[in-house]
């Protein structure tokens, strides 16, 4: 896959999910997107934790960009208590193989979804492929992977993660589908 222009969607994001235009952005920027996440707690005590998580999401956001990634979405809000998180990247290319998985139907038409189980380094990774329209052989890939520690205990949170994943994921639509209604609560994903 090679990352191409002429791309433009949108999606509806829970709270404390924030998409961060990795290609688009400096680390700099980046760094501070994830910091004005965490405005409201004190610098003194959560300052270095929060530098910690920026700087370990600006170096996923390089290793990203080396895979065409164009955005990351990722759950900033209260942490969780179990070790178990997850994040969604999209990415823009092309690839001439056949779409793989079943076939599922989003705001933005049909996707190809397929799941592994415990690929690696990993609980479970999803993926969803959408044919751009009137883009001869452009695709758009959005991956989401859940990880942490694998304990069969854990499985319901595996479960209701990838719930909302693909929750998300259902609301993505191409910017041209709602150029003058914006859904409540969307966000707008950089223009390939």
């Amino acid at each position: 896959m090679t990352t191409a222009p002429g791309v433009s969607y949108r999606i509806v994001l829970p709270p404390g999910w924030l998409l961060l235009p990795v290609r688009d952005r400096s680390d700099d920027e980046l760094r501070r997107l994830i910091t004005e996440q965490y405005d409201h707690l004190p610098r003194d005590s959560a300052g270095p934790l929060i530098s910690r998580l920026a700087d370990t999401v600006i170096d996923a956001a390089r290793q990203a960009r080396q895979v065409d990634v164009v955005d990351i979405l990722l759950p900033l809000g209260t942490p969780w208590r179990a070790p178990i998180s997850t994040s969604i990247a999209l990415a823009v290319g092309r690839d001439d193989a056949e779409p793989v998985g079943e076939v599922v139907e989003t705001a933005a038409g049909d996707a190809h979804r397929s799941v592994r189980e415990r690929p690696a380094r990993a609980l479970r990774r999803v993926e969803y492929v959408w044919q751009v329209p009137d883009a001869d052989g452009l695709l758009l890939v959005a991956t989401f992977s859940i990880v942490g520690d694998d304990d069969d205990e854990l499985q319901p949170i595996v479960d209701a993660l990838t719930g909302l994943c693909d929750a998300i994921l259902t609301t993505l639509r191409w910017e041209s589908d709602d150029a003058t209604t914006p859904a409540a609560g969307a966000t707008e994903g950089a223009d390939a």
